[in-house]
Parts: C-alpha cells; sequence; structure tokens
C-alpha cells in the first residue's frame, strides 16, 4: 500500500485486525464464508482482516461485521479506535 506524499511514496504498514480473525474462528467462519454473508469478494474481506485495505473501515461493512460476526458494538467501536490509533502511530500518519 502506498501513500504519495509531495512527490514522495511513503510506504504504509499494514496492522492486522486480530479482534476480526479471532471472532471469525471462533465462530467457526472461514473468510470465504465470512466474505459470502458480507457480500464482497474474499479477496476484499482477507484485505479488511489483514490490514491491508487501510485505516478506516466503510461504515456498511462495519455494521455487516458487527452483525454477522455477533460482535458488541461498543466492543467494536473500541477495537477499530485502537486499530486506528496503532495504525496512525506505526506510520506516522
Amino acid at each position: 500500500m502506498e501513500q504519495v506524499t509531495s512527490n514522495k511514496k511513503k510506504i504504509i504498514t499494514p496492522l492486522q485486525r486480530f479482534y476480526l480473525a479471532e471472532q471469525r474462528i471462533k465462530l467457526g467462519l472461514t473468510v470465504e464464508e465470512l466474505s459470502q454473508r458480507l457480500n464482497v469478494s474474499r479477496f476484499y474481506y482477507y484485505q479488511i482482516e489483514s490490514g491491508r485495505r487501510g485505516a478506516s473501515l466503510k461504515p456498511s461493512i462495519a455494521l455487516a461485521l458487527v452483525k454477522e460476526l455477533k460482535i458488541d458494538a461498543l466492543y467494536f467501536l473500541e477495537s477499530e479506535a485502537e486499530h486506528m490509533k496503532k495504525f496512525h502511530e506505526i506510520n506516522e500518519i
């Protein structure tokens, strides 16, 4: 993942969303099964879980993840806020 800053390319370090993977596995779902439930490609969901899809999620995806992974909404928001904070720290954004 690259970000262009004043004509220089900055390499962005992805940060995995472990809490999504843990919950998916806890429910016995594969990436393929969850991506089908979310109505996105397997590759797109993998990018979300592995952190290669950027710091923030689209609201529609976030809501669908809460529903499909049966995650408490407050826990999800706190986890995403922590993820974004760490992502920005690691990448000095």
